[in-house]
């Protein structure tokens, strides 16, 4: 028989682990900004597609709200809204909202924390319904997670427009694939994979299985819906099966001009020197953050001094600024 897990749930004192703070940036409206822990947390039901998304919509108008928020503050949605997030109707839209906003009000999640081991809590403190709109206010540490944002909790910006064009275990191959769109190629190890998707380690113990109804049919959306540009490919490192996948990722052209607002600006006539780049990495304690698989950082350096010398030097500022790092 197996040990039960002790959960502790959620209590006043817990929120001093937890403080509030602005943002140093808030970043624009088309982005869902959530700390890395969220990908980390164990949800007790498994969330659908649609509270995801719905969290995610909800994330800009938190991080932008006026003032600190705290549970009572409100924030609403509405069924037009919905509707253009999502592609629905707006008779659609507003039975989705419905049947979803109310799934969040009951969906729990567990976090680990050092002081008080596994903690259990809501996201939601109450929800409503008027003159259509849904409002929904949120537990203070749904708030922290998508509020607070720092070297001390790292966190993913995600396109809302890209989020609303995926589903089921695309929704989890995104953020994934964003958080290591800096390192150009990465590995993982196929049961890693697996944990990341939620998926039970025992199924699609073929790679071909594997790859046929999860990585390709998920990967093309992403291509096709996103603003990455994905190529994956099998790596046996354990034997003659397929142990790890590897990924290779890039931002589409056309971001560029539609994130002009994110952009960190230039100053004129900017002179940066790869050394400089690549002081700030080491400095940080990012190189293993930067490096290319396999690459060593004679390879790096040298990668750095081909984009100055192409007058890509915006990249690396604002791959730096990610890590508020500036220049």
């Amino acid at each position: 028989m197996s040990k039960k897990i002790l959960v502790n749930d959620f209590t006043e004192k817990d929120k001093e682990f937890f403080p509030l703070s602005s943002p140093q940036k808030k970043y624009p409206e088309q982005l869902a900004v959530l700390q890395n822990a969220f990908w980390q947390l164990r949800h007790e039901k498994p969330p659908k597609d649609d509270l995801l998304k719905l969290l995610m919509f909800f994330s800009p108008k938190i991080r932008l709200s006026d003032g600190l928020p705290t549970e009572q503050t409100s924030f609403s949605i509405t069924a037009k809204e919905y509707s253009d997030l999502t592609g629905l109707n707006i008779k659609g839209a507003y039975a989705a909202l419905d049947r979803v906003v109310d799934a969040l009000y009951n969906h729990s999640v567990i976090f680990y924390n050092e002081e008080r081991g596994n903690v259990r809590t809501r996201l939601v403190t109450s929800t409503a319904y008027k003159n259509g709109s849904f409002t929904v206010s949120f537990t203070h540490y749904a708030l922290h997670i998508m509020y607070v944002f720092n070297k001390q909790h790292p966190f993913t910006k995600l396109q809302i427009k890209s989020i609303s064009g995926l589903h089921g275990h695309g929704l989890k191959l995104y953020p994934l694939l964003v958080q290591n769109e800096y390192r150009f190629n990465f590995e993982i190890a196929i049961n890693d994979l697996k944990e990341v998707l939620n998926i039970d380690l025992e199924s699609y113990i073929d790679y071909k299985e594997f790859k046929k109804f999860v990585l390709k049919p998920h990967i093309d959306l992403i291509n096709l819906k996103t603003e990455l540009s994905v190529q994956f490919k099998a790596v046996k490192k354990e034997g003659r099966k397929a142990s790890h996948v590897s990924f290779t990722v890039t931002k589409k052209c056309t971001v560029k001009a539609e994130n002009q607002a994110e952009k960190v600006q230039e100053k004129p006539n900017l002179k940066i020197k790869s050394i400089d780049v690549y002081r700030a990495i080491v400095d940080n304690n990012l190189l293993s953050r930067f490096l290319e698989f396999g690459e060593n950082s004679e390879e790096l350096i040298n990668r750095i001094k081909d984009d100055l010398k192409n007058n890509d030097a915006q990249r690396w500022i604002t791959k730096l600024s990610d890590f508020d790092i500036v220049l």
